[in-house]
């Protein structure tokens, strides 16, 4: 590449560079940067003109710091973003770290190219969060090591965060979602007591550390703020509704350093968020246990996938004609066992399976698995449901693995269907509908499962061109005696069959359920009436029985 000093001697740059302390730059179409004296001086820059400036400056930014720098630079130069702002810790001349933010902005060509990045490098206080004014992660550190300082200190930290703050950056931009963090801590501060002290962690995360406290005091804090966060004025006639999350540690019989008190802390809110978000949950050891285990499981997962998937198996349960209760239709559901965990639940080891990414080995194994089972068994006509997380759907390869299947198996995608999980409806959805389009042009089914609960269902069925809903079994286990729920079950499969999607209904139980799901027209029915899950070789017995 060519460099040249074009549009870089500019008068205002200058002007800009001799008024304030800050670092100053620009950076050309051509790669080259100029800057700021302050800067070459401060950072030990090769001079004042800088060809291809990235590549020095990422060896200057804080290794703890470098994920966040290289995933905002990364939305500059994908074009996802033209504005720049990051608080960081960069490496001056003499070693010493300091605490920056940067902000920059990119000016584009018509066909999207790099134009132009200007910006500033301001040096901030290491004490004061920048955009909440209240002190930071580092005073937080330093305050808790000083109170242990005290053998009969007592007292308790509480970690708070707001629930899918993502959803609010999304909603009203990063400056609409700084205003939010701002205003909580308005409140925040108003709420403790005189005695407490409050902190900015990072991203939406707070800390209240409170010497003396009793678990009372912190439930009465979390209540006053969860109150206070349904009003957040934003804007002129907007007001945010935000709900919490929080964990709190009771020292010193739950921690004897700052250290285990940190830890702890993050387990219970870690906990919190696990559990359903906006709650608040205290440290126990019990919930250490929980932790503990967890980390032992995944460690167990990890073995059972590097081993062939050792361990891994699926279970089958009928879905049945409502007219002959005969089986047309089986759903995979997938099952692991170790030499630790002999019996573990799928609604325990699923969401770990997610947590740790693996979920994507696993899916695709679940698929393959699936497929290959109903052809060995010859049914021409069955048809296969396979649950799917977000994670699966969200991974770029997914499509192509489920059709690279369909295709080695020659089987009949119409006769496969994608059951969406409740991770799916819990995150953006319209970053699936290109993975649900490329498998639904090829003729795989979709199906909504647990229709009517959790996350909005009717904007997901908008968004969503599915072949099948799937009505949750608690409506059904109320329908006989609630003339509300057994409305809702008749209205949900009248809308199904008006938008020409099917309707499967869960939680069959007994015979009077069944005959209500019937008699509201339900296209397939599916419960423990018929059969609990099964192994494959009895799920083969009871397919050669039909």
């Amino acid at each position: 590449m060519s460099y040249s000093n074009e549009g870089l001697q500019n008068a205002f740059f200058e002007s800009l560079c001799k008024i304030s302390e800050d670092y100053y730059y620009i950076e050309n179409r051509t790669g080259r940067s100029r800057w700021s004296r302050t800067a070459v001086n401060d950072f030990g820059l090769p001079g004042e003109y800088v060809d291809n400036v990235g590549v020095i400056w990422r060896t200057f930014v804080h290794p703890e710091d470098l994920v966040l720098y290289d995933a905002e630079m990364s939305r500059i130069i994908s074009g996802e973003s033209d504005l720049y702002r990051l608080d960081y810790h960069v490496r001056k001349r003499n070693g010493e770290y300091i605490k920056v933010e940067g902000r920059g902005n990119v000016v584009r060509d018509e066909e999207g190219k790099i134009e132009w990045f200007t910006g500033v490098i301001i040096r901030l206080n290491e004490e004061i969060d920048s955009n909440t004014q209240i002190a930071n992660i580092y005073v937080a550190a330093k305050d808790i090591e000083e109170t242990f300082k005290n053998h009969i200190a007592r007292g308790a930290l509480m970690y708070l965060g707001i629930d899918n703050f993502k959803r609010i950056n999304d909603l009203y931009t990063f400056s609409g979602g700084d205003e939010v963090l701002r205003k909580l801590a308005l409140k925040l501060k108003s709420i403790i007591p005189p005695s407490a002290m409050l902190y900015r962690l990072d991203g939406d995360r707070f800390a209240v550390h409170y010497p003396y406290a009793e678990q009372s005091d912190m439930v009465s804090i979390y209540n006053r703020v969860v109150e206070e966060a349904k009003e957040i004025p934003l804007y002129k006639d907007v007001e945010v509704s935000v709900s919490l999350s929080a964990g709190v540690c009771l020292y010193p019989q739950d921690a004897d350093s700052p250290k285990i008190l940190k830890r702890n802390t993050q387990y219970a809110f870690e906990r919190a968020k696990r559990e359903g978000k906006n709650r608040l949950t205290f440290y126990s050891r019990e919930l250490r246990e929980q932790y503990l285990k967890k980390l032992r499981m995944v460690e167990a997962l990890k073995k059972s996938v590097k081993n062939n998937f050792e361990g891994f198996e699926l279970y089958y349960q009928p879905i049945v004609d409502p007219d002959s209760q005969k089986i047309i239709e089986c759903e995979a559901l997938l099952r692991w066992k170790s030499e630790e965990f002999t019996q573990v639940s799928p609604a325990d080891f699923i969401p770990v399976l997610e947590d740790t990414e693996l979920i994507i080995e696993v899916g695709e194994w679940v698929v393959k698995k699936a497929v290959s089972q109903i052809m060995e068994w010859g049914d021409k006509e069955l048809v296969v449901n396979v649950n799917v997380s977000y994670k699966q759907l969200k991974d770029e390869g997914f499509a192509d693995y489920v059709l690279n299947v369909i295709d080695e198996y020659q089987f009949d995608p119409t006769r496969l269907v994608l059951e969406l999980t409740e991770s799916c409806k819990v995150h953006d959805i319209s970053v699936l509908i290109s993975t649900l389009d490329k498998l639904r042009d090829r003729h795989v089914m979709v199906a909504l499962d647990d229709f009517g609960t959790g996350y909005a269902s009717l904007d997901v069925l908008q968004e969503v061109s599915a072949d099948w809903v799937k009505i949750e079994h608690k409506f059904m286990a109320r329908c006989k005696n609630n003339k509300v729920d057994r409305n809702i079950v008749r209205h949900i499969i009248l809308l199904a069959h008006a938008l020409d999607m099917k309707v499967c209904v869960e939680g069959i139980e007994n015979e009077e359920i069944c005959q209500v799901a019937s008699e509201e027209k339900a296209d397939t029915l599916q419960g423990y009436y018929f059969s609990r899950p099964v192994p494959a070789e009895q799920f083969s017995k009871m397919l050669a029985a039909k």
